[in-house]
């Protein structure tokens, strides 16, 4: 009965969103379509939904029935705002006019990319392999290259993603990610070895690490929390915040100093509500949980900043890192249409004559307003090796207009060079890391071509003490002059915009109220892991070839679990890992017998999404877990 009861909720609410409001956006002054435009639709004056247009000026977006206000922004226009009743599958489109007191934009499209005059159609599926300009009579056409459901998916064309007036691509760079907190101990290994040089070079090393996870009553996790590591109850050593997944990584030191165990203390701090844990234990010893009986509320910001080397150094790359980083903010935005995205830029260079240190757009909710300043920017100046990093830094953290409650924040740090190693900069890059830590900003910086295992170091240091994580582009997609490979044991090469995309993703999930997980489309399997010699892949569901033979085989279950999770495998484990989806470790355990039957207790972990991995034969074997409470 409650099987049937539960198929009843799924069909009723499919059919409540059943039906679809899409449309098309263009300028009415030039006629050109209007890519990235923000169509933000509210109920009863409450944001319901917020999508963007493709790069061919369409949107979709699936409602329930009723009444709703249709708001387009784009940069350099005035906004337009309609009212449109929902009962089935509804055309909106719309034509904005300039806003005379700014000149007109570029146009994002040029005539030449129009294509066959088409008829008018009433309605666009975000499951169709062609996109069509909903409602025109002269239209441009392309091909989906994806999207979650309820949302218009990114469109690509020209087979590449290019952009008018450009010859670099998105999609084109390859990079890869060291996410130090999945690689712990080798992490301490490196910088007590190879890395040892660098940590007193830069006079910079997070030591004594303390890591919390908060959540509620129900177990859901609670971000934004002020967390504090306290000695003797009254001295700040650190203060973070908790991320989405409600943890909080604190440190005892960032400059290598002796680590003091005893008479640490955290003060937690919710939405006004106090909390104090007396006695804390390192992360060596554990992460430390902490409930907090507070009511369900959804944090629904996200805050993203772009800082950008704008030398002449960097412009081996930069032009395809303006494409690369505007299709990353699209697909950013395409996560979710509950999630409220904004965006801001800070593009730099160096002390002396520049044409200028620092060039900066705050915060905006307005997607084409960042595009068009991120186009506008090129490479140009500089001169020694060196480049105003903490400058820049500085603007963004201190200076950006950022949320005061936030599902996330993230500065994505993009240079090819490293600050000038002074005293003063030390204490400084020193001081802006730890107040990024303190006001929930993660830093996630990227390594372009030219930066040097000094480089590398600090900013993987940086990227610790901020709670984020390391990338790098490589050499596999021929840009850019040569790229050092990091200190790591092993690394996997993507697209850089998909990396981006991905720890956008796993840095805004969450759980909602009703225990609820977000569709994020993870290639992990969630159950059967099945693989095949030689292949590389892994196969929840069947073998695609029967003359295989199996090479590993194992399951996990129920999936998802309350708690506890049974873990069967046929072949011997020497160690199983418990991460976060970052990667992030949270457990380990150790020689697991084959055939054997293990249970693995989730429950002490907030709802969320976990991963279960272990290498064999030097390849990594990794399976999804959803953990809800019911």
């Amino acid at each position: 009965m409650k099987t049937i009861l539960t198929l009843c909720a799924v069909l009723f609410s499919y059919a409540l969103f059943a039906q679809t409001m899409s449309g098309n956006v263009r300028s009415e002054a030039t006629e050109d379509v209007l890519g990235y435009g923000n169509v933000d639709i509210f109920k009863n004056e409450k944001l319901v939904a917020s999508v963007l247009t493709d790069k061919f000026g369409n949107f979709t977006v699936a409602l329930d029935s009723g009444e709703y206000t249709c708001v387009i922004n784009y940069a350099d226009h005035l906004p337009v705002t309609k009212t449109i009743e929902v009962r089935k599958d509804v055309v909106a489109n719309f034509d904005l006019k300039a806003d005379p007191a700014k000149p007109l934009p570029p146009p994002m499209m040029t005539k030449s990319m129009e294509g066959e005059e088409l008829r008018s159609v009433e309605s666009v599926s975000v499951s169709d392999r062609r996109a069509f300009v909903v409602g025109r009579k002269k239209a441009t056409t392309g091909f989906y290259s994806g999207s979650d459901a309820g949302v218009s998916g990114a469109v690509d064309f020209d087979g590449g993603g290019k952009l008018s007036g450009s010859g670099a691509s998105s999609g084109a760079l390859t990079a890869g990610e060291i996410n130090d907190f999945s690689k712990w101990n080798l992490w301490q290994d490196l910088t007590a070895s190879e890395l040892s040089s660098y940590e007193k070079g830069w006079n910079i090393a997070p030591k004594g690490r303390y890591t919390l996870e908060l959540r509620s009553q129900s177990g859901l996790p609670l971000a934004d929390a002020i967390v504090k590591l306290l000695a003797n109850k009254s001295t700040v050593i650190y203060t973070a915040r908790t991320d989405n997944t409600g943890r909080a990584e604190l440190w005892y030191t960032t400059v290598g100093a002796e680590v003091v165990r005893s008479g640490l203390s955290m003060e937690v701090t919710y939405r006004g509500r106090k909390e104090e844990l007396k006695r804390v234990t390192p992360f060596d010893e554990g992460v430390n949980h902490l409930m907090m009986s507070v009511e369900c509320g959804e944090m629904n910001n996200v805050d993203i900043a772009f800082v950008v080397d704008a030398t002449g150094s960097m412009g081996d790359e930069l032009s395809y890192l303006k494409e690369e980083m505007n299709d990353i903010m699209f697909k950013s935005k395409e996560i979710s249409s509950s999630l409220n995205f904004h965006f801001a830029n800070v593009f730099y260079r160096d002390e002396g004559q520049e044409e200028y240190l620092t060039r900066t757009q705050d915060f905006t909710r307005v997607l084409s307003e960042s595009v068009q300043f991120i186009n506008n920017q090129h490479a140009g100046g500089g001169g020694d090796y060196e480049e105003a990093v903490e400058a820049a830094l500085d603007d963004a953290i201190n200076k950006l207009n950022w949320n005061d409650e936030a599902r996330a924040r993230i500065i994505f740090l993009i240079l090819d060079a490293p600050p000038h190693n002074t005293e003063v900069n030390q204490k400084k890059l020193n001081d802006l890391m730890r107040k990024a830590a303190e006001k929930g900003i993660r830093i996630v910086p990227v390594g372009a071509s030219g930066i040097n295992k000094g480089t590398e170091y600090l900013m993987r240091s940086m990227a610790i003490a901020t709670n984020g994580t390391y990338t790098f582009l490589t050499d596999h997609s021929g840009i850019g002059n040569g790229h050092i490979e990091p200190s790591t044991d092993s690394y996997k090469v993507e697209t850089f915009n998909d990396i981006l995309v991905r720890i956008v993703k796993s840095y805004t999930y969450m759980p909602d109220c009703n225990q609820n997980m977000p569709e994020l489309e993870l290639n992990y399997p969630d159950s059967l892991v099945t693989i095949n010699q030689p292949a590389d892949s892994l196969d929840s569901t069947n073998i695609t070839n029967p003359n295989n033979r199996p090479e590993v085989s194992w399951s996990y279950y129920p999936n998802p679990t309350n708690g506890i999770i049974n873990v069967t495998a046929d072949t011997d484990i020497e160690e199983l890992f418990i991460t976060d989806l970052t990667g992030k470790l949270l457990q380990s355990i150790k020689k697991l017998e084959k055939d054997r039957v293990y249970q693995v207790d989730l429950s002490p972990y907030t709802t969320g999404i976990y991963l279960i991995r272990y290498l064999h034969e030097e390849k990594w074997i990794t399976g999804k877990v959803v953990l809800q409470r019911y």
